[in-house]
């Protein structure tokens, strides 16, 4: 196969996971509640398929719970025989964990923290210009039981979904397409922007965009997932506890305060990213390695 066919076969390698991903996550939703039903229609009668129709509704941390199970198993296995198996379990944990330091969480901390903050402002821009948009966002999220705080909530909020993500947008999408010969900042624009679709509402989709270039960055930056993921989780678990723990207990003059200083503070915590600052010595560590 010529570089030229290798390029395109990976481009359409990149655009088949992004329409699987797609497919699956509503084929996922649909046979778990037909089986669930089906099983309370056999067991129970019609009254009981309307019963576990209302579990669901009311247990939407247990859906999610189950849905990015089926959807994590598809593409976990997919990128293991694609992109780790040919250097082996062991050698990619290690190149998986080589570029980090202690003070790499300290400015990835700094930036969801950042982050979190400079999505308000996109999402007042939004409600200024779409006040419907925004409308519709804040019903899904309150149907969504994101705030509603469990065991459940912890995995189908903070751990599954940052995993399961990564793992496709970052992991399979933008290296296909970087296998594909495209530039970084090209490829990494065109999975952000399929984070965006994926999210599937205007709101989410702007500030998806964003975070899923930031995403990419330092999946790019650290050579590793697990810096995404880390990211991901902090964004998720500031845009849910923290959000509401300010909310409650700072007035709103300090949640502007905090709203304004994101964008400086998204600046600097990516410059101590890039630059690698606190990283010194490890680096000359590893260049004494024989």
């Amino acid at each position: 196969m010529t570089r030229k066919s290798t390029g395109k076969f990976n481009y359409l390698l990149a655009l088949l996971v992004f329409g699987l991903t797609m497919l699956l996550m509503y084929l996922a939703a649909g046979v778990l509640t037909f089986g669930i039903s089906l099983a309370a229609v056999l067991l129970q009668g019609m009254n009981g398929a309307g019963r576990v129709y209302s579990y669901l509704m009311d247990n939407m941390n247990l859906y999610s719970v189950l849905v990015y199970l089926i959807v994590l198993s598809v593409f976990g296995l997919w990128y293991y025989f694609a992109f780790v198996q040919k250097t082996g379990m062991k050698s990619y944990a290690r190149g998986s964990v080589a570029q980090f330091s202690p003070l790499s969480f300290v400015w990835m901390l700094l930036l969801a923290f950042a982050a979190q903050h400079a999505t308000s402002l996109i999402m007042m821009l939004v409600a200024a210009l779409a006040p419907n948009a925004m409308n519709e966002y804040t019903q899904m999220i309150e149907v969504s039981g994101m705030n509603n705080y469990s065991l459940l909530w912890f995995v189908g909020t903070l751990i599954l979904p940052p995993v399961t993500e990564e793992i496709i947008f970052r992991g399979l999408i933008l290296g296909y397409l970087r296998r594909a010969g495209a530039g970084f900042i090209l490829a990494n624009l065109i999975q952000a922007v399929c984070f965006g679709i994926y999210h599937q509402n205007l709101v989410q989709g702007i500030y998806a965009v964003v975070m899923g270039f930031l995403l990419g960055y330092l999946a790019d930056r650290y050579e590793s997932l697990l810096a995404p993921m880390f990211l991901h989780f902090l964004f998720n678990l500031f845009g849910t506890v923290l959000v509401e723990l300010e909310s409650t207990f700072i007035p709103q003059y300090g949640q502007v305060m905090l709203i304004l200083q994101s964008i400086p503070l998204l600046v600097a915590s990516l410059l101590l990213i890039q630059l690698r600052v606190g990283e010194k010595g490890k680096k000359v560590q590893e260049e004494k390695r024989p």
